[in-house]
């Protein structure tokens, strides 16, 4: 089964919005567009996670996707340690109107709003409707096959 699972292509993505406690991120591994009309984008979420407790809160996230190159990036979002003022991680971010994090150097980004969570499993669904979306680069994303890193099973 784990080797099977594994062979599924899974990208890499960082999410971020705000909780009680203030700004938090995640990397998520599933996600995918589920509607062109409205824009819809369906995802996964552990449940007893922080990004999780910010989406219930807020209701809005952004869904940043990283460059094959922001690997360290993206590996500093598996467990948030330290938030400053402007800072996850050590990266810079920014607030949009909503008062959802934006970090400086993703070079794309999908702001939405969560329409619907189906409570399954340790990873609950969450569709989500695209309201803004930031090009600040056209570039290759990271996927988990560019890494040594392995998920499922």
């Amino acid at each position: 089964r784990k080797t099977i699972l594994q062979k599924i292509s899974t990208g890499l993505y960082i999410v971020t919005g705000m909780t009680h406690d203030g700004p938090t991120g995640a990397v998520i591994s599933f996600l995918t567009q589920t509607s062109l009309n409205p824009p819809l984008i369906t995802m996964a979420m552990r449940a007893d996670s922080s990004i999780y407790r910010a989406a219930k809160k807020g209701n809005t996230l952004a869904i940043h996707f990283p460059s094959r190159d922001q690997q360290d990036m993206v590996a500093s979002f598996f467990k948030i340690k330290k938030i400053d003022k402007n800072l996850i991680n050590g990266y810079r971010y920014s607030l949009n109107e909503r008062n959802i994090p934006l970090l400086d150097d993703s070079p794309m980004i999908l702001e939405v709003i969560v329409k619907e969570i189906i409570p399954e499993g340790d990873h609950h669904i969450f569709v989500t409707e695209v309201t803004n979306t930031i090009l600040r680069e056209d570039s290759d994303i990271l996927s988990m096959h560019h890494t040594n890193w392995h998920y499922g099973g």
